[in-house]
């Protein structure tokens, strides 16, 4: 039966074609070299052609560039054209670094005494928002600032081709161009496969570059190069120059290249002459200390010192609050490929053993000569280790990626130096260069057709020139603006703003500092750090807050922000009041005196209708709490929340807050028990988590209705004691 319609013996007839065209091909080839057929002679002189044109200094390098830019251009048009302005609707993450740009630029010097705590670095958390602002005014900052966060993406990719070019002359310094085009056809394939870069690369791969140049010159013995004034005293000054630049742009990086330096000033103390080493160490030193100064000088003492303590603080508490753990090992590709950098690097242990066994133990090499020679695959092999740790710390899609690119041309490089000191290994460069293009090719046919579509540079221009005329207005999601419209004049008296929600969007749109240094309220992971935010709070006395919306902020790999910050939130609901409901942003007004637990509860049953049903296990530790309340008639839907308490079951009267949810759940049994419709959606289901409990202690948890009246909360009855144990 033929379910196409199609002959089945059409199948092997693409069979036999595909199995014997490339044989007659090459049998066709081969009579015509014997037969010295005029075509065959004209393609060899092509062939002559191309081998002189690879060879050219100028024009074979020139064609490199160009298919690299156009391979860039068309690798990051997508942002252009809808990614970035995707982008503005997440206001966790596009919120990170717009987000305190105002507050910068109101006062650059005071802004680093407020310490406000960044994830990444000055560079990224507030120079985007603070150049569009410059840039574009109120009504163009946003897509001005996109401009810049584009220019930082694309800046690691570029610098990384830099990168590329110098551990192609570290395999061969003759070859330098046509190893770099072999490199370039295994980078293209396996980028955004195997390995990526993010904004936060860009000063680590400089300084990666400038390394890895350092080590090459310096790996070439008794050269002129290798005793200039640049391996001296310029190399090493860019070095130190780019460090504490560096903290301020992306903190885990600096701190992995600070002890990448260390590894550096070891390696040349060990390899070279004491004299040569004084000097690279005093030059890098001395930049470092001039650099400082000047920064500052220039912002204020803080502006090195706060970064300090900030990657202190991240190094105590990294993370956030969850960690996602790494993919397990599947016979899949998704599964296989994230698993490839940490087999790279293990293949590249192995052979580097392997290398020192036969040339140190066996033909006696100096182990300083040895080290010498692989210092640079061995620093980029380093970079690799260092990048696990982000890897390692949050596996996600990007992340996973972040060691692949060091972990792939580490082994790639001592593999080649390794073939390139073989004497008697000879290939034509032109066929090498072919057959590496038609694997890549094969291997990822988009990537490399990115690179050859140079037609699509010419729309490039207008893509940028269409973001750049868009007002902020075409951006931001309606529904933020409308709610910033609606409650701009209220929040006009207040000198701060603060959101739960963590969206630093949130802050640009009001025109408000941050209340507290802890902007993102993931960012304080720790007891004393929500302490710290509390106490902000009190101070400040924010009239309004937003309390929850739908944005990522509220639930962080599936954890509530009620659970992972408890504390913030027991402060907030027992000194906030519901108040504005609009377009799913959930605003809260503060009371009008700070008021105990004690002094909001109604333990009184009969003052509400309704039922606390049920306790029901959930994943992860989590506890789903069910039941109904009937709201008074005159209550708005937004203020009718529920909340839950626990108190020890040896301590029933010291009660702490737990957890909120509201009505809105359909219960058609409650309007058949109550014949009253009004009950429809007068259920609720609320989620806490047993960590949140004292550990190996028995709880008595209640739920309780909030009256808008009186603004206390009122008990709701429940047929028997729901008891639970802490975890």
């Amino acid at each position: 039966m033929v379910i196409q319609e199609r002959n089945p013996l059409t199948d092997f007839a693409v069979y036999l074609i595909l199995l014997l065209i490339p044989s007659l091909i090459v049998l066709l080839i081969e009579f015509l070299r014997t037969k010295n057929v005029k075509l065959f002679s004209t393609i060899h002189n092509i062939q002559i052609a191309l081998e002189k044109f690879i060879k050219h200094n100028i024009y074979f390098p020139s064609l490199l560039i160009l298919l690299i830019v156009s391979w860039i251009i068309n690798l990051t048009q997508p942002m252009l054209r809808s990614g970035l302005a995707v982008m503005v609707q997440d206001g966790f993450h596009y919120g990170e670094q717009i987000g305190l740009s105002l507050t910068f630029l109101n006062n650059p010097k005071e802004f680093f005494n407020q310490a406000y705590l960044m994830v990444n670095g000055f560079t990224l958390n507030v120079l985007p928002g603070a150049i569009g602002n410059l840039l574009g005014g109120n009504n163009y900052d946003i897509s001005f600032s996109l401009i810049i966060f584009y220019i930082l993406s694309i800046t690691p990719i570029f610098v990384s081709f830099f990168v590329l070019f110098e551990l192609a002359a570290y395999i061969s310094i003759a070859n330098k161009w046509q190893v770099f085009c072999l490199l370039l056809f295994i980078y293209l394939p396996l980028y955004n496969s195997i390995f990526m870069f993010l904004d936060r690369d860009g000063v680590f791969l400089i300084q990666t570059y400038i390394s890895v140049r350092l080590l090459r010159i310096l790996t070439i013995a008794n050269t002129e190069e290798s005793d200039s004034w640049k391996v001296k005293y310029v190399y090493p000054s860019l070095i130190g120059i780019s460090i504490p630049i560096s903290l301020l742009y992306t903190y885990d990086r600096a701190t992995y290249f600070a002890l990448l330096f260390c590894y550096l000033l070891l390696v040349i103390a060990t390899t070279k002459q004491k004299q040569l080493f004084i000097k690279i160490a005093l030059s890098s030193l001395l930049s470092i200390g001039v650099t400082s100064l000047f920064l500052m000088i220039t912002l204020g003492i803080n502006s090195l010192l706060v970064p300090i303590s900030h990657i202190l603080y991240w190094s105590k508490y990294s993370g956030l609050f969850t960690s996602l753990p790494y993919p397990q090992i599947n016979l899949f590709q998704s599964e296989i490929l994230v698993w490839l950098p940490i087999l790279f690097q293990s293949l590249f242990i192995s052979l580097l053993l392997i290398k020192f066994q036969s040339e140190c133990i066996i033909q006696k090499k100096n182990w300083r000569i040895f080290l010498s020679e692989v210092s640079a695959p061995l620093f980029i092999f380093l970079c690799a280790v260092m990048y696990m740790r982000i890897a390692l710390g949050r596996s996600d899609t990007g992340h996973l990626m972040s060691p692949g690119f060091f972990a792939i041309f580490a082994l790639v490089i001592l593999i080649g130096k390794q073939l390139a000191t073989i004497q008697s290994i000879k290939f034509s460069w032109l066929s090498t260069l072919v057959t590496c293009l038609i694997v890549s090719s094969i291997l990822n046919s988009a990537s490399v057709n990115a690179a050859i579509n140079i037609s699509s540079i010419l729309e490039y221009p207008k893509l940028v020139n269409s973001l750049l005329t868009k007002r902020n207005s075409d951006l931001v999601t309606p529904q933020y603006l409308d709610t910033v419209e609606k409650m701009q004049d209220e929040l006009t008296g207040q000198s701060c703003f603060y959101t739960l929600t963590s969206e630093g969007i949130w802050y640009r749109l009001f025109r408000l500092s941050p209340c507290s240094k802890y902007w993102y309220l993931i960012y304080s992971t720790s007891t004393a750090s929500q302490q710290e935010l509390i106490n902000d709070l009190r101070q400040t006395a924010p009239k309004i807050i937003l309390y929850s919306n739908q944005s990522l902020g509220n639930g962080i790999d599936g954890v509530r922000k009620e659970t992972s910050h408890l504390p913030v939130h027991q402060f907030v609901w027992a000194n906030y009041r519901p108040y504005k409901y609009i377009h799913d942003h959930w605003f809260w007004i503060r009371r009008e005196t700070e008021a105990s637990v004690a002094n909001l509860l109604v333990p009184d049953h009969r003052q509400i209708s309704g039922s606390f049903d049920t306790l029901i296990p959930g994943e992860h530790s989590d506890v789903i709490a069910t039941g109904w309340a009937f709201s008074p008639a005159n209550q708005i839907p937004h203020e009718n929340a529920v909340f839950l308490t626990y108190s020890l079951a040896n301590k029933p009267n010291d009660i702490q807050l737990l957890s909120i949810g509201s009505t809105g759940i359909e219960r058609p049994d409650v309007v058949a028990a109550t014949n009253n419709r009004d009950a429809l959606n007068s259920g609720w289901s609320i989620t806490f988590n047993r960590l949140n409990l004292p550990t190996g202690q028995l709880v008595n948890v209640r739920a309780w209705a909030y009256n808008a009246t009186d603004q206390k909360l009122y008990e709701i009855p429940t047929p028997s004691l729901k008891t639970i144990e802490g975890k």
